[in-house]
């Protein structure tokens, strides 16, 4: 195994912590929880692969490397790691504090909408509440079904 090679199960469990430190170290507006800052994150790499002792290894492949020859492994690939944040298995359900027709008379009464109204005609809006990020998302659009905002409103009373 060359100096930059790593085995493929290290390399996940290396990514993993460092984006839950990276999390971590974002710093947090008071009361809310860590868990809630990075929904999603992504990490792509060019590497060569090859099997070493029954494991896979990666070797990351930079251009220069393979300009000059360095790198020799017996395929090349893209790996991508996608981080998404997840409830935990306990974590209380949210249940919407507004109700469908409080976000929709929010939204419609909106400068940027009854101005896109005046120009535009009747405007559809439909609202879905997302539990897991506690929001609400209107779908905007015009009497041609092309989508001209999508809103996402907090789900808190004023």
């Amino acid at each position: 195994m060359s100096e930059q090679e790593i085995v493929f199960d290290d390399f996940i469990d290396a990514a993993s912590n460092s984006f839950g430190a990276a999390q971590k170290g974002i710093g947090l507006p008071e009361g809310m929880q860590s868990a809630m800052m990075i929904s999603e994150a992504e990490l792509t790499i060019k590497t060569g692969m090859r099997m070493n002792k029954g494991r896979l290894a990666l070797e990351p492949v930079s251009s220069a490397s393979s300009v000059k020859g360095g790198v020799q492994p017996d395929a090349l690939s893209t790996v991508t790691i996608r981080y998404v944040a997840a409830r935990s298995e306990g974590a209380v359900s949210n249940t919407p504090q507004k109700t469908r027709d409080e976000v929709l008379r929010e939204v419609s009464s909106r400068k940027d909408l009854t101005r896109l109204q005046d120009i535009l005609g009747t405007l559809d809006m439909n609202a879905d509440y997302v539990k897991e990020l506690d929001l609400w998302t209107v779908k905007v659009t015009d009497d041609r079904s092309r989508v001209v905002r999508v809103l996402n409103i907090e789900d808190k009373k004023k």
